[in-house]
């Protein structure tokens, strides 16, 4: 039996070192140099593109004063924390997030309109551009856009 073991373990060794040592035909393959990055503009609409109207955001402004300012200050809404936290995420996302859980002691007592104003008011705080047309109320449209809080470069 050790012969037999023996003789497995020279073979294996002698097949191991002959396919370790087999050469290609020819030299080693040079590897192909990475492509440069490229920076792809988004094609869906951003938050830079103009998707709310000033009246709606001066709407959204007497229901923070109103509202909201009971617990934040507009300075929280444009702290780096903040815009971070939001960067290229869906304008749904936030908007279902103010819907959802403000103001603190009454959620989801805001209508859509409501939400979608305040929100409105949120990026022109951030120095956002106003549009020709408000932003629409509902999921579908919402979820059109894409948070992006420096406008884009020509």
């Amino acid at each position: 039996m050790v012969k037999i073991f023996r003789s497995a373990t020279t073979v294996f060794a002698f097949t191991f070192l002959a396919a370790c040592s087999a050469s290609s035909s020819g030299p080693a393959a040079t590897p192909e140099p990475m492509p440069e990055e490229t920076e792809t503009e988004r094609a869906d609409p951003t938050t830079a593109d103009g998707i709310f109207t000033l009246a709606q955001a001066d709407r959204g402004e007497a229901l923070f004063r109103s509202t909201c300012s009971e617990c934040h200050d507009s300075a929280d809404w444009t702290e780096t924390g903040f815009r971070g936290r939001w960067e290229d995420q869906s304008v749904y996302q936030l908007w279902y997030y103010v819907n959802e859980r403000m103001p603190y002691d009454n959620p989801w007592s805001l209508s859509r309109q409501e939400t979608t104003d305040v929100l409105t008011y949120i990026f022109k705080l951030n120095e956002l551009p106003a549009g020709e047309d408000e932003l629409a109320t509902d999921d579908d449209s919402i979820d059109d856009y894409w948070i992006a809080w420096n406008p884009r470069l020509p």
